[in-house]
């Protein structure tokens, strides 16, 4: 029993490691190094947890579970291509350490400061870390952590490999849908993930993951548009908007002062680099997470800045800014237009917003949402996509959305969105804001207001 390490997880229930395993070795060496345990600190959902009471869960719980998971995928895989056990100690370290880069509030920071997590994870995989010690003292595999930065970067041969980790029907995304799901007590989320794993087998020759079967591409079906409702419902939440724009504008707050040489009530050196988009060294990158920047906006609450010192207090109080959907006109119009009206709202909310005594270029913003939850592949774009390929029952190969009209109605889905963000305290005049687009709307609301 010394050999073995269990996780009790909530969603896949025990997690056992043997030590006597040498890709389980591995990943157990990895997670008890200080760069993995870092991500106990770095919050899944990043400022979620405003919105859903239970959105507590770490980077950490995520990554060993999309370890487990690939772990599952190639017992299920090695059955018709046993020569992917010569990879398990590569696929299972990478599943493990492909978010070991991520920064406080994890995606948050990242749009908001634009850096790259998948970067950092490479720099802290080949960095002089306790990461690469195991890594290299793992002799089962030469070289392994310029391997796992190829998987990683999508350099890797065979492709299929890295695929595991990292394409449309990934680890990562089964992992993060179901755990999301289960941490924001929503049903959006649920997938049968044991289905789809025992649908996808390797083609050698393509290089490449197929889903087997019908019943297989039904189930990656529902996977798809559970991703969907997961942006729709949590992941774009309203409330999740509001925060991640707050947090933004307390930011923006810092960068200005930092060029105005402030002298902040807390600031520690990292920090100050990190902000200011200087290049940081992998142990002072180390250093940041949530618990860290946290404690700054404690600490700026105490500062002279009477901008920052709000919006520190509104942040840490959950006195939050609100948000609602900017309609298009309803009597049609192309997008010039729409964007015309979008600026005009925008400005006009800046006025309410200045009259109230604030200053609107951190108490106003306007936030764009927008993805597809599956996208063929298409060679032009910067990131393209790797298709999902199913091999029906009858023995045709085709890319989904090809098979499915479901998908395909996916694909060409155009799901992009603007919000207004804004102070509760203008909350009352948002209505007035919302006549410039739907005047007839706005009138027969108040006619229904006024006779309750």
């Amino acid at each position: 029993m010394a050999n073995k390490r269990t996780y009790l997880d909530p969603i896949h229930q025990d997690i056992v490691l043997d030590r006597r395993i040498p890709a389980e070795r591995l990943v157990m060496d990895l997670i008890d190094t200080r760069e993995f345990q870092r991500l106990r600190r770095v919050h899944q959902l990043g400022v979620s947890f405003f919105t859903f009471q239970g959105a507590e869960g770490s980077r950490f719980t995520h990554s060993v579970g999309v370890m487990h998971i690939a772990s599952q995928l190639i017992d299920m895989l090695a059955e018709k291509t046993p020569s992917i056990e010569d990879h398990r100690p590569l696929i299972l370290a990478s599943a493990l350490l492909h978010d070991c880069g991520h920064g406080p509030y994890s995606h948050v920071t990242e749009k908001i400061l634009h850096y790259d997590h998948e970067e950092w994870s490479c720099r802290i995989i080949s960095g002089d870390t306790e990461i690469r010690k195991v890594l290299d003292g793992f002799s089962e595999v030469p070289n392994l952590a310029e391997k796992i930065v190829k998987l990683l970067k999508k350099q890797h041969l065979p492709k299929y490999v890295s695929h595991i980790v990292s394409s449309q029907l990934d680890c990562d995304r089964f992992d993060y849908l179901l755990r999301d799901s289960y941490m924001t007590g929503t049903a959006y989320g649920h997938l049968a993930l044991q289905r789809i794993l025992r649908s996808m087998e390797v083609n050698q020759e393509k290089d490449r993951i197929e889903v087997v079967g019908e019943k297989g591409q039904t189930a990656v079906e529902d996977y798809l548009f559970g991703r969907y409702s997961m942006y729709a419902q949590v992941y774009y939440h309203r409330k999740n908007l509001a925060a991640r724009a707050h947090l933004a504008k307390l930011l923006k707050r810092v960068r200005h002062l930092m060029e105005q040489k402030h002298k902040f009530s807390f600031m520690d050196e990292p920090t100050q680099k990190w902000l200011n988009g200087e290049d940081l060294t992998v142990d002072e990158y180390l250093s940041l997470d949530d618990i860290q920047m946290t404690y700054h906006i404690k600490r700026w609450v105490e500062d002279k800045d009477p901008v920052l010192k709000d919006l520190a207090r509104r942040f840490l109080d959950r006195r939050l800014f609100k948000s609602v959907r900017i309609m298009p006109p309803t009597t049609g119009g192309n997008n010039g237009k729409f964007q015309n009206l979008i600026e005009q709202v925008q400005n006009h909310t800046k006025e309410l917003v200045k009259a109230h005594g604030m200053d609107p270029e951190y108490y106003v913003a306007v936030e764009s949402t927008g993805f597809r939850p599956y996208d063929y592949y298409r060679p032009e774009s910067v990131h393209p996509e790797t298709n999902i390929v199913v091999r029906t029952d009858t023995g045709i190969v085709a890319e989904l959305s090809e098979l499915s009209p479901t998908v395909k109605a996916l694909v060409g889905g155009n799901y992009e969105s603007f919000w207004l963000i804004y102070p509760p305290e203008i909350d009352e005049k948002v209505i007035d804001i919302q006549e410039l687009a739907h005047p007839e709307e706005v009138k027969e609301k108040r006619k229904t207001k006024s006779k309750k």
